[in-house]
């Protein structure tokens, strides 16, 4: 499963699981509001007022559910939280090789460019498209070559071929497409076979 998948999967689950605990609490103060007009009814009327079996069944039952439904939200978000740092440490993974194939990259052309200026100011023949990658690199250092080429006129002059062949543009993929789209070894929800889930994920 993808990690994107995974999150989405576990978003719903939690909704549903936050929205299914809710109704569970209302219940249980619907509950005790019932019992606690019971009791004032029967202080009213002089009477010693005790629970009745009903009532308290109603309450251990209503707090078990909670407290199950309670513990499953706590662990469905542990999970959500460890699918969160899994897609940032991939997203993070890529950027940082991107970044270091820029800096490899700049230092390449950063050599080639040097290496350009040295044979413009010996006075030798470099390819137009090489003299414009220099000026776009540094134009002072561009300028110092020539100038240094303009007092090296006398003497052989080597023509030199482009240091640059056919260039292709490097793709680069979307880091945060790369991080929602990785594979994960997590599992779908527990309980995502329920009726209530299974309208969520049709939904």
């Amino acid at each position: 499963m993808k990690i994107g998948e995974a999150q989405k999967l576990y978003r719903q689950q939690l909704s549903f699981l936050r929205k299914e605990k809710s109704d569970f609490v209302k219940q249980q103060k619907e509950n005790r509001d019932k019992m606690e007009q019971a009791r004032k009814k029967s202080e009213e009327q002089g009477v010693t007022f005790e629970f009745s079996e009903a009532y308290l069944e109603r309450e251990k039952e209503l707090q078990e559910k909670i407290d199950e439904l309670s513990g499953q939200i706590k662990n469905n978000q542990k999970t959500l939280d460890d699918l969160i740092e899994q897609e940032v440490g991939i997203f993070n993974s890529v950027v940082a090789e991107q970044q270091g194939d820029a800096w490899k990259e700049y230092g390449e052309e950063m050599a080639k460019c040097l290496e350009i200026a040295r044979r413009i100011s010996r006075g030798d023949r470099v390819p137009a498209q090489d003299e414009k990658k220099l000026m776009d690199f540094n134009m002072e250092i561009y300028q110092m070559a020539k100038e240094m080429a303009a007092m090296n006129m006398e003497g052989k002059h080597k023509e030199w071929d482009s240091l640059w062949g056919e260039e292709e543009e490097k793709e680069y993929e979307d880091p945060f497409e790369a991080s929602q789209n990785a594979e994960t070894n997590v599992e779908i929800p527990e309980g995502m076979a329920t009726a209530g889930a299974e309208e969520q994920t049709t939904a």
